[in-house]
């Protein structure tokens, strides 16, 4: 099976081939410091390989996509499968743990991703 995403600007659906993660970085030397001081630059680009139903390849960014389906399931059936709702997210209030970035209950004393411990 297959996972469909759906392009945000032009609603056109595409089937998703994989994911990358481009990262650079470039140095050069700076016009007063020389190589002693030099100018740098870096970034990251997320990327998605995605193909249209010709099966030509094009490459988004992944924020610039949204899925739709995940082998046949739609992804609002498929989360709530594994309970997570809207409704039993606005229930409980949530945290990020500042170590792993993980959504964590505010009463909870312990991230249950990375072991992280919350002192009162």
């Amino acid at each position: 099976m297959a996972t469909i995403v759906q392009h945000r600007d032009t609603k056109v659906v595409y089937a998703l081939i994989g994911t990358g993660y481009g990262a650079y970085k470039a140095t050069r030397p700076s016009l007063l410091g020389g190589s002693l001081l030099p100018c740098e630059e870096s970034g990251e680009i997320p990327v998605a390989a995605v193909c249209d139903k010709t099966g030509v390849i094009k490459w988004f960014y992944t924020d610039e996509l949204e899925v739709l389906e995940i082998d046949g399931i739609k992804v609002e059936d498929l989360l709530s499968l594994y309970g997570e709702s809207d409704e039993e997210n606005l229930a409980t209030e949530q945290c990020i743990c500042p170590a792993c970035q993980y959504k964590i209950p505010v009463d909870c004393q312990e991230c249950p991703s990375c072991g992280l411990f919350f002192p009162e």
